[in-house]
């Protein structure tokens, strides 16, 4: 079995990128790239998309709001009901 230093068995490795031919690139494909750059700009979202979806986000927030609001108060009116909660408990004595 031999012991090579990976220097040495790296540069084999390399030796194999020798090998390779350098080649022309078609004279239309630097037109292509350019064409779906341009391609690529026109796919941005409208400001009115975004304005819509903004209101709409808010919209919906606001009305979570409103739910849970609603909730806490009919849920504290049960909890009195169940419990006969008042606020005084007075005696008079007339």
């Amino acid at each position: 079995m031999k012991n090579k230093s990976s220097k040495y068995v790296m540069e084999d490795q390399l030796q194999i990128l020798e090998k390779i031919q350098s080649v022309e690139a078609p004279s239309e494909l630097y037109g292509k790239i350019l064409s779906k750059i341009e391609n690529q700009k026109k796919d941005i979202v409208s400001p009115k998309w975004i304005f819509a979806a903004a209101a709409v986000i808010v919209i919906l927030i606001s009305l979570n709001v409103k739910v849970i609001q609603n909730t806490k108060d009919s849920s504290r009116s049960d909890f009195d009901t169940l419990f006969m909660m008042k606020s005084q408990n007075t005696f008079s004595y007339d």
